[in-house]
């Protein structure tokens, strides 16, 4: 299992942020803690400091491509909490409507 605390447990395949929020293999608390993990200070690049350069990856990639990822991964849960509160709305109107002609009937 992935653990966050484990800098040898974090996979190494990713050459860009991307990658990680497309990974179906990790939970989004754990693509969030990647991409925080790799944004860091800790994998800034001496000297250029808009780049982050992660122990195992090929190159660096900007902080601003990571900051990317993250709002797309931001961006999925959303719309997925959204569709569910609309399908949740839409069962809580229906349920409604069911009631409302069960009671005119008695």
């Amino acid at each position: 299992a992935w653990n966050p605390k484990e800098k040898n447990s974090m996979k190494t395949a990713y050459s860009f942020p991307h990658e990680v929020v497309q990974d179906p293999s990790l939970g989004t608390e754990q693509k969030r803690a990647l991409l925080a993990e790799w944004a860091s200070d800790a994998c800034a690049v001496d000297s250029l400091p808009t780049l982050r350069w992660r122990p195992g990856t090929p190159f660096p990639v900007t902080l601003s491509s990571i900051m990317d990822a993250r709002r797309q991964l931001d961006r999925s849960v959303a719309y997925v909490d959204e569709s569910d509160n609309a399908e949740a709305a839409r069962c809580t109107v229906i349920d409604f409507a069911k009631r409302r002609r069960f009671e005119n009937r008695a």
